[in-house]
């Protein structure tokens, strides 16, 4: 990834109160995944906006999941263990499921007129 991340370890409440001044504190989020050796990482995450969910489209349209993917956790994953991300399939996973849940948490209700 070539965007800097900060450890999770090492982000501030001044880093925290930036993000959610940019993006609505309703859409930033803490996500912590324990790996099936017993590790906890963590990450802070926002909630994709349409921009996001318009450049992750130009990719899925051409079938590119890698790209599409990498467009969601570079836009989407602020900071955290980010090491972890890169080198554990499971963690990569996990971060994928969730950010798709937190894209996908609205409900419609339509009635006939």
């Amino acid at each position: 990834m070539s965007q800097e991340y900060q450890k999770y370890t090492d982000i501030t409440q001044d880093m925290n109160l930036q993000w959610e001044a940019k993006f609505g504190k309703k859409r930033i989020s803490d996500l912590s995944i324990e790996t099936s050796d017993g590790e906890t990482v963590n990450f802070v995450i926002r909630k994709p906006d349409r921009q996001v969910l318009e450049a992750m489209g130009k990719h899925a349209a051409v079938k590119n999941v890698s790209a599409t993917n990498k467009v969601l956790i570079s836009n989407c994953v602020l900071g955290g263990d980010m090491e972890a991300l890169e080198k554990d399939g499971e963690v990569y996973i996990e971060v994928l499921a969730q950010l798709n849940m937190l894209k996908q948490q609205a409900k419609a209700t339509v009635k006939k007129r």
